[in-house]
């Protein structure tokens, strides 16, 4: 890939915008296995069953492509660059997966879904994870909507416009009190209560968003 010059590279990344699966291939070949190594390295050996590491880098690669395709990466100008986005694309994998694991060890599995982000009037705005409220992550759960569900997730999360939404979106998700939370991120309860309405104000917009192009 660095034998690209960057007029090449924002060739193949533009035919990946495209659809093309030729171009998606390129990459493919090139980053999937040092991806599945990557996410090897970050895995405990206690929290890592066999196949995670596919499983997390596979989740990576998609999500990167469906960022390229949306126009998430306005940034990415060189094969470097794109190494580096795909190494944090893999360790916020990675993070969710050792959650999850956390999870279903502590509570057996079950996680909140949108009615955490309710207001007070019970109104989320229909934007958002209330979906999958209720469906958990259970070992019941087939590998294949587990993962759907995961990437849904991730999609969510990446219409986020900074990582302390981001950050208390997952925290929310996770079952701690507004009162909690401002605690760990040292601000007011005001304050996380804002981001909150932003969150919900976002994914309000995207859900209309595609609604729209439906």
């Amino acid at each position: 890939m660095n034998d690209l010059t960057l007029e090449e590279f924002a060739d193949l990344l533009e035919l990946v915008r495209q659809g093309d699966d030729d171009a998606t291939a390129v990459l493919w070949e090139r980053y999937f296995q040092p991806l599945v190594r990557l996410a090897g390295t970050r895995l405990p050996k206690n929290l890592r069953r066999s196949g995670d590491e596919e499983d997390i880098a596979l989740s990576a690669f998609h999500s990167f492509i469906a960022g390229v395709r949306r126009e998430k990466f306005p940034d990415l100008s060189g094969p470097d660059n794109l190494w580096g986005l795909l190494i944090t694309l893999t360790s916020r994998k990675v993070n969710a997966h050792l959650r999850r694991q956390t999870r279903q060890k502590r509570g057996g599995g079950q996680v909140r879904g949108e009615s955490v982000f309710l207001d007070a009037s019970g109104d989320s705005g229909r934007a958002g994870l209330e979906q999958f409220a209720g469906r958990g992550e259970s070992d019941n759960t087939p590998p294949d909507l587990r993962l759907e569900l995961a990437e849904a997730c991730e999609r969510l999360l990446d219409d986020l416009p900074d990582e302390q939404l981001r950050e208390i979106a997952v925290m929310r998700m996770d079952g701690f009190l507004v009162d909690e939370i401002a605690t760990k991120l040292g601000v007011s309860k005001r304050a996380v209560e804002r981001r909150l309405q932003l969150i919900r104000k976002t994914w309000t917009e995207a859900a209309e968003s595609e609604a729209d192009q439906t």
